[in-house]
């Protein structure tokens, strides 16, 4: 068993890595050329199927020669464009910044429904008091007394609260 081992040693020399290393070189660059370089024809058989192959088989004819394009990721797609990707930061701070701009819309539309709301409560405490008959001063005159309103005033008053209150929801 000494004596196999000490003749393969000496058929191949004292550093049998170096050929172990050739070929891990060359190995691939052959795959390589040989897929390359090898033509594909549709072929048809006496049945009249088409068959894809190198070589066509025994008689069959050659149909057309098809080019084969080699797989760019794996997946048989080309790779897409690839688009200037932004950090994760980056679009953590967009969208903050979209958070906030929507809690602002929010408030703002939040704000204009108080506001509404308020003046439609103060238009229905106004209709609520003008229908109510009791006298409603206007003013004072020169002398500091009160100045009521008189019924056509109110009547036209009334008509102008309803129309504010219109536009109010009802609940």
């Amino acid at each position: 068993m000494n004596t196999q081992f000490y003749s393969y040693r000496r058929r191949f020399g004292q550093t049998p890595a170096k050929y172990i290393s050739l070929l891990i070189f060359i190995l691939p660059l052959l795959n390589v050329t040989s897929s390359a370089q090898t033509p594909t024809f549709e072929c048809k058989d006496a049945q009249g199927r088409k068959i894809l192959a190198s070589r066509c088989p025994l008689g069959s004819t050659i149909v057309k020669e098809i080019e084969v394009t080699p797989v760019q990721n794996g997946l048989g797609q080309k790779p897409a464009e690839k688009k200037p990707t932004q950090s994760l930061w980056a679009k953590e701070i967009e969208f903050k910044e979209r958070q906030k701009q929507k809690e602002e819309q929010a408030a703002l539309e939040r704000d204009k429904q108080r506001r509404d709301e308020e003046k439609c409560y103060q238009n229905q405490k106004r209709l609520n008091s003008l229908l109510s008959g009791l006298p409603i001063t206007t003013g004072e005159n020169a002398q500091g007394e009160p100045i009521l309103m008189e019924d056509e005033q109110r009547l036209e008053e009334i008509k102008k609260v309803k129309e504010k209150l219109k536009s109010c929801r009802v609940e």
